[in-house]
């Protein structure tokens, strides 16, 4: 069931911070695994100083910096030609060096044109990462994978999902289908009180659907615990020894907002396995 994704976009941003890349393995992973394509985005931000009245050794400091970024890109870009070529993976490479919100743009623009988009998970609360995770949710109309560190390759035998019968939790499902159905086994969870949990199992409206498609589903309804649905949601992923988690992506606000909603942020910052995500 995998053949029915055929593109994926695999992005990372180079900042000279030398952190290693889980979504260039997990994506190529993914690729090989559903014979699909893969377009790696192996951008770097270009510094751009924003008056003309500036010295010539701060302009020759930030030229050596985007050059020194770009040539980081590169050998990414390189690394990353190897690695699919190894796992028999076609693929295509951009390296592009534009300032943020061109590269942010950029990357919107390529995702629309891929089934998923496959990014590393935030090292910080706030940064190009962040802001590139969130644009792709909000702009993009594609689902987003976020993969924490040490998930190098593809995993879907055990697949979690978080349902609270919304919009974005019902378009999540849809997106990430070909996954579930290939996958071994499917547990639906519903977080809640006691009192909201009581003589009702909210997962189970949903999973007549997913049966009907082939998914090998069950249903469980948790109480919250006192570090809330995110911490909830956590810990039954390492119960349930889960390879992946979907769930819709929300904010508590009408309007978009630099910080998404609470358990969404949460897990961004720190979830135990890859996030399916879709808004």
């Amino acid at each position: 069931m995998l053949q029915n994704i055929r593109s994926v976009l695999i992005g990372m941003t180079e900042e000279g911070t030398d952190e290693p890349s889980s979504a260039l393995g997990y994506g190529l992973s993914l690729a090989r695994q559903a014979g699909a394509h893969a377009t790696i985005q192996a951008a770097s931000l270009k510094v751009v100083l924003g008056t003309a009245f500036i010295s010539n050794m701060a302009a020759g400091i930030v030229a050596d910096h985007n050059r020194r970024l770009r040539a980081l890109a590169a050998t990414f870009a390189d690394r990353a030609r190897g690695d699919a070529a190894a796992l028999g993976v076609s693929c295509s490479v951009i390296t592009p060096q534009l300032p943020y919100d061109e590269l942010v743009d950029t990357f919107v623009t390529q995702a629309r044109l891929h089934d998923l988009c496959v990014l590393d998970a935030e090292s910080a609360a706030i940064n190009t990462d962040r802001g590139l995770i969130e644009a792709l949710l909000f702009e993009s109309g594609r689902p987003v994978l976020v993969v924490p560190a040490g998930w190098d390759d593809f995993k879907h035998e055990r697949v979690l999902i978080a349902w609270d019968a919304s919009a974005r939790a019902a378009r999540a499902i849809n997106d990430a289908m070909p996954i579930l159905k290939s996958a071994a086994a499917v547990e639906v969870v519903s977080i809640g009180s006691e009192k909201e949990l009581a003589g009702v199992v909210p997962g189970a409206d949903i999973a007549p659907h997913l049966a009907r498609h082939g998914v090998n589903v069950t249903v469980k309804d948790l109480v919250i615990h006192p570090d809330g649905i995110a911490g909830t949601l956590r810990e039954q992923a390492v119960l349930y020894n889960a390879d992946l988690l979907v769930m819709g992506a929300f904010n508590h606000s009408l309007v978009r907002e630099w910080v998404l909603g609470g358990v969404t942020q949460s897990l961004l910052k720190a979830s135990t396995v890859p996030l399916f995500m879709s808004y």
